[in-house]
């Protein structure tokens, strides 16, 4: 069984069913609210654990009633919930405006500055995967001593970490491969082997500096919600690269479980 790190948040998603596209200056009106476990530690290890890996999670939860209850629900689930902050205050519900369409809008509190995520005692593992801006200087050392360690690509400053691969949309980084390439060298340095770059149903590209290969994705599911879908891709991407796969069949072998996942939980 193949033990993987998560490290990433898990939170209180409140998704809100739009009954319109988002405009300027319009009205919004809603027909469904419900509070659901999200965010890309979680998704990403529920991902992993499906597929059969032992995974321990890195992340931090309020001592509140709905920090309790999802801590619970993570046992429940089976992660290794070791590294598991437990901290004083209230949890704070992520709110998502849902459209019609599946597109998705996070609305976060500005100014809101955490502590860098750390861990206490040994952390092992064949593999990390992270989702996370900030990380204690300890965490880091620590990740050099992973085998295989998979990162998200920030959207903001983050601290700098060993990884073999990055993974990120093109939604997200709005950029060519290349200028992408260099921002991901920044965040994984030497040890970066490969970018990976999503596109919706569009075509994965994989750049490792100065070639791109480009791999068909699964046929496109037609779905209310695509929330998760992304980090359901890292982690089975992850656990492809640890089955001995290469990059680009992992690729295609994730795409095709993403999709297999959306088509099973909300067919629209």
């Amino acid at each position: 069984m193949h033990r993987v790190i998560v490290i990433g948040s898990v939170n209180h998603d409140r998704i809100w069913q739009l009954e319109d596209a988002l405009t300027p200056g319009g009205r919004l009106r809603f027909s469904a609210r419900e509070v659901h476990l999200g965010g890309g530690g979680f998704h990403t290890g529920c991902q992993l654990l499906d597929l059969g890996a032992n995974v321990a999670l890195v992340t931090r939860l309020m001592q509140d009633e709905k920090g309790l209850s999802a801590l619970k629900t993570l046992n429940a689930a089976g992660f290794d919930t070791t590294h598991v902050a437990m901290l004083p205050g209230e949890t704070e519900p992520l709110e998502i405006l849902l459209e019609p369409n599946g597109e998705r809008t996070i609305i976060a509190p500005a100014g809101r500055s955490r502590a860098p995520l750390s861990v206490g005692g040994a952390l092992t593992g064949e593999a990390a995967y992270l989702n996370a801006l900030l990380l204690e200087e300890g965490l880091v050392t620590r990740l050099h001593d992973i085998p295989l360690v998979v990162s998200q690509l920030p959207l903001r400053p983050a601290t700098p970490r060993p990884a073999d691969y990055v993974v990120t949309s093109r939604d997200d980084a709005g950029e060519e491969a290349p200028a992408v390439w260099r921002r991901a060298m920044e965040l994984a340095g030497p040890r970066l082997k490969m970018l990976v770059l999503t596109d919706g149903p569009c075509r994965i590209t994989l750049y490792d500096g100065s070639r791109s290969i480009t791999v068909d994705p699964a046929p496109a599911v037609k779905v209310a919600s695509t929330i998760g879908a992304g980090d359901r891709f890292s982690g089975a991407f992850l656990f492809a690269l640890l089955d001995g796969l290469d990059a680009a069949s992992a690729a295609a072998e994730a795409s095709r479980l993403t999709a297999d996942w959306l088509r099973r939980r909300q067919p629209a």
